[in-house]
């Protein structure tokens, strides 16, 4: 918007009489809008304008050569939906008249203009002009706040793995005894389970499911050696409840038997 501190619309005059141009920016003057102007003469050279500079209002006269008011209307409005477009000119037909409720004219004024009626339109549309502008501000500062959101969570997955790991790791300590799995570990993560799987292998060099296997089974020998349990139970306090598997995947952990194992046999 080619306004100062942000707080002026533009509004873009197009008329091919001099004076109708003028006419209208004496008024805007003169009555202390909040509007910086500029001018065309034609509607061909009004969407050059356009599509290089940003625009809040336009004024348009119907009748002018190359492209009529109505014709740049609608392109204009296809470059900016929020346009405001006020048509101003001698012709009051009822077809011009439809045609500008089509293509979302604001205000039709004819000439020659009242200043009250002037006055009063300019004056809505401006009010429109200022709603439009609080809806883009709250706009930008959601997305401000999305962006900033993002970027947290960015910096945060970026900074602090071993943060997230050290969470899963509490959790597999505490729940060790349940049904844990890389899927409801990943689930309280809030981490796909593919990557809460490469995360683990590259905090802690170790693959998580051989994790989980590794400090269960050191659970499991503790209590061999601190207690007088049943295998069979213990099977169960650390997660296992096919004792058949329990068994086979001790021995390969510790190279003998949860039996021998709590015997201290060397073998």
């Amino acid at each position: 918007m080619d306004a100062d501190g942000g707080s002026m619309y533009k509004a873009l005059i197009v008329d091919d009489e001099k004076i109708e141009r003028e006419g209208i920016k004496f008024l805007i003057e003169t009555m202390g809008l909040n509007l910086t102007t500029a001018e065309a003469e034609n509607g061909v050279k009004a969407l050059d304008y356009l599509q290089a500079h940003e625009v809040d209002i336009l004024f348009t006269d119907i009748r002018m050569p190359f492209m009529d008011g109505l014709a740049l209307a609608s392109q204009a409005k296809k470059l900016n939906p929020k346009l405001k477009v006020i048509i101003v000119s001698a012709f009051g037909e009822f077809e011009y008249a439809k045609q500008a409720i089509q293509i979302h004219v604001i205000h039709y004024l004819l000439k020659p203009v009242e200043v009250a009626e002037f006055l009063e339109v300019v004056t809505q549309v401006v009010t429109l002009c200022d709603e439009d502008r609080e809806q883009r501000e709250q706009t930008l500062k959601l997305q401000q706040v999305n962006e900033m959101g993002n970027r947290y969570v960015q910096q945060s997955s970026a900074e602090s793995p071993r943060k997230v790991i050290g969470e899963v790791i509490k959790v597999i300590h505490r729940d060790y005894g349940q049904d844990i799995s890389l899927d409801s570990l990943a689930e309280k993560a809030c981490l796909s389970p593919s990557y809460l799987s490469h995360l683990f292998k590259k905090e802690t060099g170790a693959s998580l499911v051989k994790y989980i296997t590794c400090y269960r089974l050191d659970k499991a020998g503790e209590l061999l050696r601190s207690t007088n349990k049943k295998i069979s139970d213990i099977s169960n306090e650390v997660g296992y409840t096919n004792f058949a598997y329990f068994c086979s995947i001790f021995k390969n952990y510790y190279g003998k038997t949860p039996a021998k194992y709590r015997e201290g046999d060397p073998a």
